[in-house]
Parts: C-alpha cells; sequence; structure tokens
C-alpha cells in the first residue's frame, strides 16, 4: 500500500507545474505572430520582458513542444524566447491501485525549462 501511495505522489508530481514568470518590464507591447527558439545569446541587441521558469503542462502537439510557452511569449510581445538551462529527470516505473486495481505506471522522463522572455531593440 506505501508503495502505491509513493506512486501516485510521483505521478501527481509529474502532472503538476506549468510555467512561472517574473516580468522584468512593465511596457506594453503589440502581440507577436512568431517567437524563435535560441540557445545562446543573440548578437543583435535585445531587452529581456520576463524570466521564465518550469514545465510544460499543455498538451502540445509533437510538431508544436512547449505550446504555452510560445502562446505567453507572443501574448506580451516576445520576439524570442532564449533557454538558458535545461534539467531533465525520469519518473521511474511504479504500480498504483486505480479503481480498485493494480495498475503499472511506465516510467516517463520530465524536463524543468528556465530562461527569459526578450524583445529586440
Amino acid at each position: 500500500m506505501r508503495t502505491a501511495i509513493v506512486a501516485a505522489a510521483l505521478l501527481l508530481a509529474g502532472c503538476g507545474g506549468g510555467f512561472r514568470y517574473e516580468w522584468v518590464t512593465s511596457g506594453v507591447a503589440p502581440a507577436t505572430h512568431q517567437v524563435d527558439w535560441l540557445t545562446a545569446e543573440p548578437a543583435r541587441p535585445y531587452t529581456v520582458i520576463g524570466k521564465f521558469r518550469g514545465a510544460e503542462t499543455a498538451l502540445c502537439a509533437p510538431s508544436r513542444p512547449h505550446c504555452s510557452l510560445y502562446d505567453e511569449a507572443m501574448k506580451v510581445g516576445a520576439d524570442a524566447i532564449w533557454l538558458q538551462r535545461r534539467e531533465t529527470w525520469t519518473r521511474p516505473e511504479g504500480w498504483v491501485m486505480i479503481r480498485g486495481r493494480m495498475e503499472r505506471i511506465r516510467s516517463q522522463e520530465y524536463e524543468t525549462l528556465e530562461g527569459v522572455l526578450i524583445r529586440y531593440r
């Protein structure tokens, strides 16, 4: 029974979260329709408009991973998402009681992303 509780807690921990934002600038900018994904500092001048940290919890299409992060970036007028740190971890396989039956929960990989939303000058 204790194993089932631990497995359920791990499963729920993997499902919670989302992205948390810390806004650096307060200016209002028009929404953008395209946002670049950067893994290195851009060569052109930019302004950081917000910081983010978290994990994707929306059901994104495989062709558009991190969809809620992109949606938020476009909404606040960002030109790019600059990913500065990525941590991955794996929830191990476990068993949990679901509707009176023990069900196997396969292992799954999760990631936590950290970076900034920027606007080019």
